[in-house]
């Protein structure tokens, strides 16, 4: 499976690690994701065929994020990452050129920072989780209940451990 990932600035910020790793290690979590077969199984994405997943990576500072989340999910404060899931949220998804536009990851660095320290975690874990969260999300996986949240946990971790 390949995949294309874009790496973008939404505001003046440094990026978390430098943009080869972070694209390889992003990469290396796209594939572990989609060779597990409770991702594989449970997702819409498999109903179709396709031999790219695209998606965008965006940091962003607080304010800016602040900004995302209050104009479109109605929630005025800063939060660690926000995903836009174009394939997951539209049934009628269509594959261009074999490949499926998964959406838009974006990630706070300063939340991610605090975070880290937070959670006793290198930014690099903490990123990587985070990581690993927003493209759950773009599958098509939420954390609407307790039950789903710790499948998402659980993969996040599996994830991890594997990357």
């Amino acid at each position: 499976m390949n995949s294309k990932i874009e790496i973008n600035k939404l505001a003046k910020v440094r990026l978390p690690v430098q943009k080869a790793v972070l694209l390889q290690k992003t990469a290396k979590i796209i594939d572990i994701l989609l060779k597990m077969p409770e991702i594989t199984e449970n997702s819409h994405l498999f109903k179709y065929s396709f031999k790219t997943v695209s998606f965008e990576l965006s940091f962003c500072d607080d304010n800016t994020i602040r900004e995302i989340n209050r104009t479109y999910r109605n929630k005025d404060k800063a939060t660690d990452v926000i995903t836009f899931a174009l394939f997951a949220d539209d049934e009628n998804a269509i594959i261009i050129n074999d490949t499926a536009n998964l959406g838009e990851i974006i990630i706070s660095t300063q939340t991610l920072v605090n975070q880290a320290a937070e959670n006793n975690n290198t930014i690099e874990k903490e990123l990587y989780t985070l990581i690993t969260h927003g493209i759950l999300h773009l599958l098509g996986f939420d954390h609407l209940t307790q039950k789903d949240y710790d499948f998402v946990v659980g993969i996040q971790e599996a994830v991890i451990k594997n990357l």
